[in-house]
């Protein structure tokens, strides 16, 4: 193995957590005397975010094992024969896998190495800690490493519930924004920088003299599923204390009534984990796309399929997964009479509706019901997204269903935030953008706080929401990163 690698240790970004490393100081081989030609290899581009280094390969296949084996994507192999053995593409380009981070730390040499964190320092010069991941509703485990107060790597975490050992390449490279020049670090003013004191001191003077003038509930607060629980729960507590218009989660009307209706229907005797839903035997899909709204959970689904087990997606649109499924491009108008269809044939209420009538049908429902009443571990899995508040019952109900007769059924949602479940959990009533805008039209909402919340990627209406945001007699934003909001806002403060 160390024939023909290379001497070059100390440049190597693997130097000081390199497997090979460690085992050939520890079988006593620190000396090289081969003088011999070494084999040599030529590098591959693969995108800005892993880099090749194809010379230091001890042949162990771990990545294309992992490659196309455990995530399902085929672009990255093995090529050549006895020591001409080379793992990578056909030919230079980005990978494709959304995974393709994890070759990092499967490669026990520096073959393939993080390549924004490159120069950037040792794993010994990083201070670490654990974190969890923000860019989905599904929690992974990561662990941070910063430098100089900055944030310049995330690695996986071992959770055997939740992601396992690896983690998507969105929680392994989305913290740019924590670092970014234009992340807002300072209080602002009407769009001057100011002391944080003197900006709350004029927030609280604004809030008075809206409230004493209009009442309290001239004031409304708006925040989101991207909040801490920490954060929800104060905004909970100022709308109460006060009689502010919230509390404290603000999406758009369907998206809210779908957060709620999920989260009273996730009991604790029907929930599965994600570690559940990869040891399932046939999972259920319904609107919800895993790679782009969950993509951990795309690896879970991989496993089932791994493991001889059947996935099928009730979708309208094409959803890409790297394994082979039965996918029912079924219109969004028609998912609840089929999930209504499903329901029946497993032995739900008469009172439900039959299936209109449509293209071949009668003889799938029948066919995948059979399939599910007779798995041993069946599993559904439903979006909050795309569906309505009757599809999200109906998986719910079809899950109840399932766990009268098998041992192990579970039902898992995907939900729009990573702190979605949290939010849905908060009591109150729901405030969604339309209310919002509506009670700043006709004048009912005078002043608006917004809590870590964008309305402009929620509110479909722009030139209304503009119109509506000028008619404001204050606009606060409490916020840790830039947005078009920020600079409409009377006063801002950022927060951690």
């Amino acid at each position: 193995l160390m024939l023909n690698h290379p001497h070059d240790c100390p440049v190597c970004d693997e130097g000081g957590h390199c497997l090979l490393q460690d085992l050939t100081i520890a079988g006593g081989h620190g000396l090289r005397r081969y003088q011999g030609p070494k084999r040599t290899h030529r590098n591959q581009e693969l995108g800005p975010l892993v880099a090749h280094e194809m010379n230091r390969c001890i042949q162990c296949y771990r990545c294309s094992r992992y490659y196309q084996e455990y995530t399902g994507y085929r672009d990255l192999g093995v090529m050549g024969i006895g020591s001409r053995v080379y793992f990578g593409r056909s030919r230079p380009g980005v990978l494709e896998s959304p995974f393709a981070g994890n070759l990092v730390d499967i490669c026990p040499t520096g073959v393939f190495t993080d390549k924004p964190s490159h120069t950037i320092g040792r794993r010994w010069d990083f201070q670490r800690q654990a974190s969890v991941c923000i860019h989905c509703s599904l929690g992974c485990n990561l662990t941070a490493a910063t430098r100089y107060r900055q944030v310049v790597r995330h690695e996986a975490r071992l959770n055997s519930d939740v992601n396992g050992h690896f983690i998507c390449d969105r929680g392994r490279y989305g913290y740019a924004y924590a670092s970014a020049a234009q992340r807002p670090r300072m209080a602002m003013q009407a769009g001057a920088p100011a002391q944080t004191t003197e900006v709350l001191d004029r927030i609280r003077a604004a809030i008075n003299t809206v409230t004493g003038q209009s009442g309290a509930a001239s004031v409304a607060m708006a925040a989101s599923s991207r909040g801490s629980l920490e954060t929800l729960a104060m905004v909970q507590k100022a709308c109460r204390q006060h009689g502010w218009t919230g509390p404290a989660l603000v999406h758009t009307d369907r998206q809210a009534r779908n957060l709620k209706t999920a989260v009273a229907c996730l009991q604790p005797d029907l929930a599965v984990s994600m570690a559940g839903v990869a040891a399932a035997r046939d999972v259920l899909v319904i609107g919800a796309d895993p790679v782009n709204e969950a993509p951990m959970l795309t690896l879970a689904l991989r496993q089932v399929q791994r493991q001889g087990g059947h996935v099928t997606v009730i979708d309208p649109r094409g959803v890409q997964l790297p394994f082979d499924c039965d996918h029912w491009a079924v219109s969004p108008e028609r998912i609840g009479p089929v999930l209504q269809a499903i329901v029946r044939e497993i032995g739900g209420s008469d009172a439900v509706p039959s299936l209109p009538p449509g293209p071949s049908d009668t003889y799938a429902v029948a066919a995948l019901a059979k399939q599910l009443n007779g798995s041993p571990r069946p599993v559904v899995v439903c979006g909050t997204d795309i569906v309505t508040r009757t599809e999200i019952g109906l998986a719910a109900e079809l899950a109840r269903l399932l766990c009268r007769t098998h041992i192990v059924a579970g039902l898992f949602y995907t939900l729009g935030g990573a702190n979605a479940f949290a939010a849905g959990l908060a009591d109150g009533p729901e405030i969604t953008s339309e209310a919002v805008v509506a009670g700043i039209e006709t004048g009912a909402i005078r002043m608006l706080i917004v809590v870590e919340n964008d309305l402009w990627s929620d509110f479909p209406d722009r030139p209304r929401l503009r119109a509506a945001l000028a008619k404001l007699e204050h606009l606060v934003v409490l916020d840790y990163v830039d947005g078009p909001l920020n600079r409409q806002a009377a006063d801002f403060v950022p927060t951690q």
